[in-house]
Order: C-alpha cells, then sequence, then structure tokens
C-alpha cells in the first residue's frame, strides 16, 4: 500500500513515522519542515518561529520524547505572567499580585476567583452555541470582562474574539496547566524542539513540494498514484476537494511573529505579558523561561493574531519598527536590538467559533481518505503540540485498523 501524507507538522510527521512501519509513505510539505512547530538555526542554536511550551498533562508528548531519548533534555520551569494596564506593566503571577492588581476591584476579583471554580463543574459542551462575549458578560459581568478577559481574548484571537464560543473558555478554564503559587510551570526541550523534529522525519521519505491532490480512478498527488491519502494541513488549503467530500468549512485565524535576538532583556523576570490597547496582543520573552546562557543572548516574540486576508498587509520593516517604537515606550531599548525576524502563518488555528464542536474533523473521511491535525479533537480546547502530535497517533491507528490489520 502507498500512502500520501500531506503536511510535515507534528500530526503529518507522527502518522508518517507510525504508517511507515507497515508500508510505503511519502510525506509533501511545501514550506518547514515541524510547520509551525520549525526552527531556524544558527551556528550557536535552534529557536522556534513561533512560541512554544508544553504542560504536565501533555502525557502523550512527554512519553514520545521518552520513547525518542529526549526526555533528558526536558526542563520545567515556572514561568511568570503579566497585565499591560493603562500604561505600565504588572506581574500576575502569584495571588498577592493578583489582590493588588489596580485593573479590578475587590469584588471583581472575588467574581473571577468564583468563575474559575465553577467553571471546572459546567460541561461545556452545553455553551458551544453561545459567544464568549455573552457568557461572560452573565457570568462575571461587564469589568471582569472588560478589564481582564478581553486582553486574553484579543491576545489569542485578535479580531476575531467575538465570534468564539463561550464552549472553548469554559473548557480551557477546566483543562488548562499546572499553577502553582509562584506562577504556571510550563515544559520546554533544551536545545529546541528542532531535536523532536529531527527525530520524528528521520527516515522518512519527504518531498519538498506544494501538494496538487486530484482523483480519477484512485488518489494522485502531483502525478504521482497512492492508495490512500492523509492530509495534515489546514482544512482551507484542501479548496474545493473540501466540499467534495463533505468536510466543514472551519474559519482559520492567522499568525504574525516578530522575534528578536538582543543584547540585554526586556523585562526582568515576565515570560508572557498580555497587552490591553497595542496592535499585537502579547510579548514572551524566551529567555525568561529558558537561559539565556544557552543562546549568549536574550531572545523575545512579539505575536499578533489575525485573518487570512490580512497577514499579508503590512511590510516586515513596518511592523518590526512599529511594536519596537510601542515597545520602546515600556522600556525597551531599541538600540540594544542584534536582529530580528517576522514570521508569519496564514492558517495558523481555528477560530474556536460558535458552533465549531460540530465542525471537529473525524479522522476517516472516507475510506481512502483520511484528516488529522489541528481541526482534530485531541486540539480542543487548546491547539497545541501533544494535541497535533496524538492526532497524527489516532488517525495512523484508524487508518491501521481500516487497511493494514
Amino acid at each position: 500500500m502507498r500512502i500520501a501524507v500531506i503536511g510535515a507538522g507534528l500530526a503529518g510527521l507522527n502518522a508518517a513515522r507510525i504508517l511507515s512501519e507497515y508500508c510505503d509513505v511519502d510525506v509533501y510539505e511545501s514550506k518547514t519542515v515541524g510547520g509551525l512547530a520549525g526552527s531556524v538555526c544558527s551556528g550557536r542554536y535552534c529557536i522556534e518561529v513561533f512560541y512554544h511550551h508544553f504542560f504536565r498533562n501533555d502525557l502523550y508528548l512527554i512519553g514520545l520524547l521518552k520513547d525518542l531519548n529526549l526526555r533528558n533534555r526536558v526542563v520545567w520551569r515556572v514561568v511568570k505572567v503579566g497585565q499591560e494596564y493603562r500604561g505600565k506593566i504588572y506581574s500576575l503571577s502569584t495571588p498577592s499580585e493578583i489582590l493588588f492588581y489596580p485593573g479590578m476591584g475587590f469584588t471583581d476579583k472575588l467574581r473571577l476567583a468564583l468563575f474559575t471554580l465553577n467553571a471546572k463543574k459546567m460541561n461545556y459542551r452545553e455553551f458551544d452555541e453561545i459567544s464568549v462575549i455573552d457568557g461572560l458578560k452573565k457570568d462575571v459581568g461587564e469589568n471582569v470582562l472588560n478589564r481582564f478577559f478581553m486582553p486574553l481574548l484579543r491576545s489569542k484571537f485578535g479580531e476575531n474574539y467575538r465570534d468564539v464560543s463561550y464552549a472553548w473558555l469554559l473548557a480551557r478554564v477546566s483543562l488548562r496547566g499546572n499553577r502553582k503559587l509562584r506562577g504556571e510551570e510550563l515544559g520546554y526541550l533544551r536545545g529546541g524542539f528542532q531535536q523532536l523534529v529531527d527525530a520524528l522525519s528521520e527516515d522518512l521519505t519527504i518531498i519538498n513540494e506544494g501538494a496538487r491532490i486530484t482523483r480519477s480512478g484512485g488518489w494522485e498527488v502531483n502525478g504521482r498514484r497512492y492508495d490512500v491519502v492523509v492530509y495534515t494541513a489546514p482544512i482551507p488549503e484542501l479548496g474545493d476537494l473540501a466540499a467534495g467530500l463533505g468536510i466543514k468549512p472551519v474559519k482559520f485565524q492567522s499568525s504574525i511573529c516578530l522575534l528578536m535576538g538582543m543584547k540585554e532583556e526586556f523585562h526582568s523576570s515576565l515570560y508572557w505579558i498580555n497587552y490591553e490597547s497595542e496592535p499585537f496582543g502579547a510579548t514572551i520573552e524566551h529567555t525568561n523561561f529558558m537561559n539565556p546562557d544557552d543562546y549568549g543572548e536574550h531572545l523575545m516574540y512579539v505575536a499578533s493574531y489575525t485573518t487570512p486576508d490580512r497577514v499579508f498587509e503590512k511590510g516586515d520593516e513596518d511592523i518590526f519598527r512599529r511594536w519596537t517604537g510601542i515597545l520602546s515606550r515600556y522600556g525597551m531599548n531599541r538600540e540594544k536590538i542584534k536582529w530580528w525576524r517576522v514570521f508569519r502563518a496564514k492558517y495558523s488555528g481555528p477560530v474556536y467559533e460558535k458552533g465549531y464542536m460540530k465542525k471537529i474533523t473525524p479522522y476517516r473521511v472516507r475510506n481512502d481518505f483520511y484528516i488529522a491535525g489541528m481541526t482534530s479533537m485531541t486540539n480542543y480546547p487548546e491547539r497545541s503540540m501533544n494535541g497535533s502530535l496524538l492526532a497524527g497517533k489516532e488517525v495512523a491507528e484508524t487508518l491501521i485498523e481500516d487497511h493494514l490489520s
């Protein structure tokens, strides 16, 4: 049996790795192997083009790292997060910092604490058709919505935040992370996730071409015939073929990420800072998570989400100048920036809009066409490396059971 895997992101690589034990597999990738987990490498280190970390409950990823002999590279750190409010940055990592945060009064903070407890008891599936804005207005009120949740929603979804389902937020609160009194504990692969991509890619046949999928008596990809196609790229890139296969359209958002190497830190301690009213949603200072000595410099991402029709609207130079000009108001010394690059992903993830749960794609679309990736159930309510790797595993197991067992 010959199988074409479309997309060399984590889902595609893991599916191909498993399937290659049973049959001939070709992987098609027109851009970077690793997808959104891809990296840029210098002589000294590799760093992901989009920020990455993982959590203690990402059990499949952690187990896979062990299987691939990378477990000894895993590092766990408690990171601090912050919020910009009226032009000033506040740490919101500990209970006392949250208590004294001036952006909300004591009553609103109490409402927020009660909501966090109650959300874990709510059946999020019942709220899939309710907007996150309407749900939060009802459950926490306008002040908590505007002062606490709106910066988070804008940071995560950009202008798409109005479309997001309340079910997404409730599910995320229920499942998210491992908070400590000092902050949130996150994991990273010291040396970068390029090591994971390389291990998954080993011995695979990866064809660096865009995939043109056609069907005439059987599947063809770029003129090569295959018995089965496993599609792991974004759904919108399927074009008219998606409708022909009965795949429901999914709204996607886009990402713009400015990555900078700097001679000095931007903030003394905060890893993640959300911004209330800037053109970017967050700064993620990687070297407030990992030791800057590993890199010989300080590394920081500036992240923004937008829509596919606007992701290429502004040039790289414009983005760099505007964003760093704004960050200079928060203490950045632009003269200390050694290098910078802007990365974009036209389809970086689904917008978890109202009714999204009805659009989650099954692994088996038909008996010779399978889908796995960002729109799989394993990537709800939060797309992640763990979710993508697990989707790759589960689609491979489904295909094996259908055709090879």
